[in-house]
């Protein structure tokens, strides 16, 4: 038993590592938004912070990295435990994981369209929209992940107090 319990709190604890960098990676993500949101879009001949399009192509790795960080680890490792310690993920689990596909997909044709230096110069004039869009997108995702966190890592603990 107390093996199990030792298994358990390891399990765990290899999850909660993996969200805590993961919730790091968001806040990376969040402050370059803000950044870039921040910024004159009109190129300069002498800017002391890096060119725009080196700032938006930061932001485009950083939010490929933490979504796919999200798809295939984190909400990966939330369901497998709430499969482990459960009956299964429960089916609202399930549902939000598919709104999560509304953000994906702006974040993915954000992502597209400034990936690259020379796509950045010609869609200069429309970042500001759709960087307020796109933060919109990932507003509502944030919320989104909270809960599945939420709700999936109290699964356990709930069971353990019945116990």
């Amino acid at each position: 038993m107390a093996s199990s319990s030792s298994t358990a709190l390891a399990q765990w604890q290899q999850i909660e590592a993996l969200v805590q960098a993961w919730l790091e990676e968001r806040r990376q993500l969040i402050v370059l938004l803000c950044q870039v949101q921040g910024v004159d879009h009109t190129p300069s001949r002498e800017e002391p912070d890096p060119p725009i399009h080196q700032r938006i192509q930061d932001l485009c790795q950083v939010l490929m990295d933490y979504l796919s960080a999200g798809y295939f680890e984190v909400y990966n490792a939330l369901v497998r435990a709430a499969r482990h310690y459960g009956s299964g993920p429960p089916q609202w689990a399930e549902q939000l994981i598919q709104r999560l596909d509304a953000s994906t997909e702006e974040a993915l044709a954000f992502n597209e369209d400034y990936d690259n230096p020379t796509h950045c110069m010609t869609r200069l004039t429309e970042l500001p929209e759709r960087v307020a869009r796109l933060m919109v997108a990932l507003e509502e995702r944030f919320a989104l992940e909270d809960q599945l966190i939420v709700s999936l890592y109290q699964q356990p603990v709930a069971r353990a107090g019945q116990g």
